[in-house]
C-alpha cells in the first residue's frame, strides 16, 4: 500500500537517520535454497531483514509469479536496489530466477516490494509464507524426488573416497489407483502427526507402506522414523530411519535423518549412521552474477511567478526562481558469488557480496561490501560455523556484523547457538563489540517452534545494550504466525514486541496481519553521541561522556531520547475467478512524544499522531496473453496534518521469451490542513530483454509531474510550484 508520511513524521524520523545514516547497506534479498518436504520440493527464498508476506499472482502459463512483500522495521539500514538469485534446477525442477524489485514507481524507497519469479518450464507451484518472518517459500508440487537431482546441477563432480553402497528403491512406477491411495493415506498421516496422534500416524504409514513403491513412499518412510520418535520408542525409530536411508541413501531428507540417527540406538549392533552411509560424490558449485548499472536524474522547478513573469516563456535559465539540474549521475558495479562444496560429510560454502559506486556529480567512489563469509556444516554431527561479515539470523543480533556464529545440535530439534561480532556501521570513534548465545527449538510441538536468546554489545568500556528475547513461530496448515520480543535488563526498557501471521481461510481466500510496538532505533548507550548538548564540546567515544556524567544518568538519558514507533496492518486477499483477484489493505502508524531533555538541551518532538491508510487492489492475470499482469490501485491515506490519495496502474507483460515490459501510471494528491497541496503525475516503463539466458539488459524511465502548493500565509495564498523531474536507469547482468 503506498504511504506518503505527513512532514510532522519526517521530522519525527530525523533522529532515526541520524544514527542509520553510517550504516552499511545490505540488499533485500539474501538467499535462495532448495530443499524436500515430502513429495513437493520448496525453494525457500530468505531475506536479509523481517518481511510480511501479502499476496502473490501466477501466469497461466506456469512459468512467471509475482509476489508482494513489506519490509518490516528494523534496525538495519537495507538498500532498496534491484538484486536477484538464481538455481539452475535439475530433474523436473525447472531452473529458477527470483528478482526482488520494489513494488512502487513513485517512491523508490518504499518498504513495499515485490519478487518477480521465473521458472525455465511450466511447474505446478503455489507460494505462502515462510516458517520465520525472513523467508517466503515456493512450492513446487510432486517434484520432492528431484531435490538431489537440482542440488547437484551444473555440478563439477570429482569422485569421494569409496563408501559403505546403500541399496536403492525399486525405480517401477505405480499405477494411478496406488498413487491416489497411498496421497489420501500420507495426507491422514501428516494431519495426525501435525496434531500429535502418532499411533493414528504410525497406523496409516504401515498401509501406505504396504503398498508398491510409489511416489509418497519416500516421506511415508521418514515420517515413520519421526512419529516413532516423538512418540519417545527410540529403538524403532531408528530401526525405521535405518530402512529409510538404505532406501534413499542422497537428498536433504537424507542428511537430515542422518543428524537424527547419531543420536539413536544402534540397529543389530552397528551404529546405524554408518550402516546408512551413501555412495556419494563430493561436488563443488560456483554460482552468482555480475551487473552494471547507469543511475541518471534531472530536474526543472519553476515557481508561478516566474511563469507569470515577462520571462515565462523565455528558455529555462538558472536562477533563484527556477532550479534546474542532475540530480543523479552514479555508475554502479556489482558482484555475487557463491562458491560451495558438498560431500557426505560437511556441506561447505564461500559468498561474497560487493558493489561499488562512483558519484559523478561528487567525484566520490563509495564501497559497499555486505557480504563475505565462510560458511562449514558437519553434517554427520549436527554443528555449523559461519566466520566473515553477514546478516543477522536471529538470537537478538540486530544489524550486519564481523564476526563468528557457531551452532550444535544437542538433540533431535534441539540447538545450541553462540555468536560473536562487531557491526559494521561504524559510530564515530568508539569500540563496539558483541556477544551472545541461544537456544533453538524446532518443534516445541508439532507446530510450535522457536528460541531464546541472550545477547551483550559493549562500548568503549561500558555495556551498550543487553538483551533477553524469544523468537516464537508456529506453522500449521493454513495459519502461520511469528512473533519476537526484546526487553533489554540495563535499560529497563522493550525494545520489540512484535506478532504477524498468515491464515489461508480457503484456496480462494487469505488474511494477513501485523502488530509492531518497537524503539526507533534499539536503545543503546552509544545513541548519545548523536545527541549531545551543542554548546558543549562533542565527544566521539562514551568513555568521554564517562568522566563527566553518571553511566545511570547516560543511560536514563538514552531512554528519554528513544521514542517508539506503532504499526498495526490488516489485509486480505480474494480471488474472485481464473482471472481476478482482490485485495484490501488498512494500516495504522504513529511514532511516540519524545520529551524534552534538559541536560541535553533537547527541546523534545511532538507525536506524530495516528497516520492512517486504507487501500485496494484489483489485480487481473492473463487478460491478453499467458503472462500478463495488471494491478488497480486505489489508497487513502492522511494524517493530523494531511489527507492524500493515489490511483496507480502497473502492468507486467511478457512479449516473449526475451522481452518483458513493466509500464505504469500513478497519480497522487495531497491536501494540508495549513491549505497546502500537492498534485503528482508519475509515468514509468521498466524494460528488461534477455540477451541469452544468463545475459539481461535493463533500463526503467519515470517521469514525474508536481504543482505543490506552499501553505496559505498572513500576506495571502501561498506560492505555486511546478516540477518536472526525470530519472533513468540502464544496465546489464550477468548470471553464472
Amino acid at each position: 500500500m503506498f504511504t506518503l508520511k505527513s512532514t510532522l513524521l519526517v521530522r519525527a524520523a530525523v533522529c532515526v537517520c541520524a544514527l542509520s545514516a553510517a550504516s552499511a547497506q545490505a540488499q533485500v534479498l539474501d538467499e535462495l535454497e532448495l530443499r524436500q518436504d515430502g513429495n513437493n520440493a520448496i525453494a525457500e527464498i530468505r531475506f536479509v531483514t523481517p518481511v510480511q508476506y501479502s499476496r502473490s499472482t501466477m501466469a497461466r502459463s506456469g512459468d512467471l509469479a509475482q509476489v508482494f512483500y513489506r519490509v518490516l522495521p528494523h534496525r538495519q539500514t537495507i538498500s532498496l536496489e534491484a538484486s536477484e538469485r538464481r538455481l539452475p534446477g535439475g530433474g523436473a525442477i525447472p531452473s529458477l530466477a527470483v528478482r526482488d524489485i520494489s513494488a512502487s514507481d513513485a517512491l523508490p524507497t518504499s518498504s513495499n516490494r515485490k519478487l518477480v519469479i521465473r521458472l525455465g518450464a511450466s511447474t505446478k507451484f503455489l507460494v505462502r509464507p515462510g516458517r520465520n518472518n525472513r523467508s517466503i517459500e515456493l512450492v513446487l508440487t510432486g517434484l520432492g524426488s528431484s531435490v538431489a537431482a537440482a542440488q547437484a546441477a551444473t555440478v563439477k563432480a570429482k569422485p569421494a573416497a569409496p563408501v559403505v553402497v546403500a541399496p536403492v528403491a525399486p525405480a517401477g512406477q505405480a499405477s494411478a489407483e496406488v498413487e491416489a491411495q497411498a496421497a489420501a493415506l500420507l495426507a491422514s498421516a501428516q494431519s495426525a502427526y501435525d496434531g500429535g496422534n502418532y499411533d493414528a500416524t504410525t497406523a496409516s504409514l504401515n498401509q501406505l507402506l504396504n503398498l508398491p513403491p510409489n511416489a509418497s513412499s519416500r516421506r511415508a518412510q521418514e515420517l515413520a522414523g519421526l512419529a516413532r520418535l516423538n512418540a519417545g520408542d527410540k529403538a524403532r525409530a531408528a530401526a525405521e530411519f535405518d530402512v529409510f536411508l538404505k532406501l534413499y541413501p542422497t537428498g536433504a531428507d537424507s542428511d537430515r535423518v542422518r543428524q537424527l540417527v547419531v543420536t539413536l540406538p544402534a540397529v543389530g549392533g552397528k551404529p546405524a549412521v554408518e550402516a546408512a552411509k551413501p555412495a556419494l560424490v563430493a561436488t563443488s558449485t560456483t554460482t552468482g552474477s555480475v551487473s552494471m548499472f547507469y543511475y541518471g536524474g534531472q530536474s526543472d522547478s519553476r515557481t508561478q511567478e516566474f511563469q507569470d513573469s515577462p520571462l515565462g516563456g523565455l528558455p529555462i535559465l538558472q536562477s533563484e526562481t527556477n532550479l534546474s539540474g542532475t540530480d543523479q549521475k552514479q555508475l554502479q558495479t556489482s558482484v555475487d558469488l557463491n562458491w560451495r562444496y558438498r560431500d557426505a560429510d560437511k556441506d561447505m560454502r564461500f559468498v561474497v557480496r560487493d558493489s561499488l559506486t562512483r558519484d559523478y556529480l561528487k567525484s566520490a567512489d563509495k564501497n559497499r561490501l555486505t557480504a563475505l563469509y565462510f560458511d562449514y556444516r558437519a553434517l554427520a554431527q549436527g554443528a555449523n560455523v559461519r566466520v566473515g561479515r553477514q546478516s543477522p539470523t536471529g538470537g537478538g543480533v540486530m544489524s550486519r556484523f564481523d564476526g563468528v556464529q557457531a551452532g550444535y545440535v544437542f538433540a533431535p530439534k534441539w540447538k545450541v547457538n553462540a555468536v560473536v561480532g562487531r557491526p559494521t556501521d561504524d559510530l564515530l570513534d568508539t569500540r563496539r563489540i558483541f556477544y551472545g548465545v541461544s537456544v533453538d527449538a524446532e518443534a516445541l510441538t508439532p507446530a510450535l517452534g522457536g528460541s531464546l536468546y541472550a545477547i551483550e554489545q559493549r562500548i568503549d568500556s561500558t555495556t551498550d545494550r543487553r538483551g533477553l528475547g524469544t523468537e516464537l513461530r508456529y506453522f500449521s496448515g493454513p495459519v502461520s504466525v511469528s512473533g519476537q520480543f526484546d526487553y533489554d535488563t540495563v535499560m529497563r526498557a522493550v525494545n520489540i514486541a512484535a506478532v504477524q501471521g498468515n491464515w489461508q481461510l480457503s484456496d480462494a481466500t487469505a488474511l494477513n496481519a501485523m502488530l509492531d510496538r518497537r524503539t526507533t532505533p534499539i536503545v543503546a548507550v552509544g545513541n548519545l553521541l548523536f545527541f549531545q548538548d551543542p554548546l558543549a564540546a562533542q565527544a566521539r567515544r562514551i568513555d568521554e561522556l564517562l568522566g563527566v556524567t553518571p553511566i545511570e544518568t547516560l543511560r536514563d538519558q538514552a531512554k528519554a531520547i528513544t521514542a517508539y514507533q506503532n504499526q498495526f496492518r490488516v489485509g486480505a486477499t480474494h480471488t474472485l475467478s481464473g482471472n481476478w483477484q482482490t485485495g484490501a489493505d488498512f494500516s495504522l502508524t504513529s511514532i511516540d512524544e519524545i520529551k524534552p531533555v534538559p541536560d541535553l538541551n533537547f527541546a523534545g518532538q511532538a507525536a506524530t499522531g495516528n497516520l492512517w491508510g486504507v487501500s485496494a487492489q484489483l489485480i487481473g492475470t492473463n487478460l491478453y496473453s499467458a503472462r500478463d499482469t495488471h494491478v488497480f490501485n486505489v489508497s487513502l491515506t492522511g494524517g493530523p496534518a494531511y489527507h492524500g490519495t493515489l490511483l496507480s496502474y502497473n502492468n507486467l507483460s511478457t512479449l516473449s521469451d526475451k522481452w518483458q515490459l513493466e509500464p505504469s501510471l500513478k497519480y497522487y494528491t495531497q491536501s494540508g490542513a495549513d491549505s497546502s497541496s500537492n498534485n503528482i503525475w508519475t509515468l514509468g516503463l521498466r524494460a528488461t530483454f534477455r540477451v541469452r539466458n544468463q545475459v539481461s539488459l535493463e533500463s526503467e524511465l519515470t517521469y514525474e509531474r508536481a504543482d505543490a502548493v506552499a501553505p496559505t500565509t498572513g500576506t495571502g495564498p501561498g506560492a505555486t510550484t511546478q516540477t518536472a523531474r526525470t530519472n533513468y536507469y540502464v544496465g546489464a547482468r550477468y548470471d553464472f
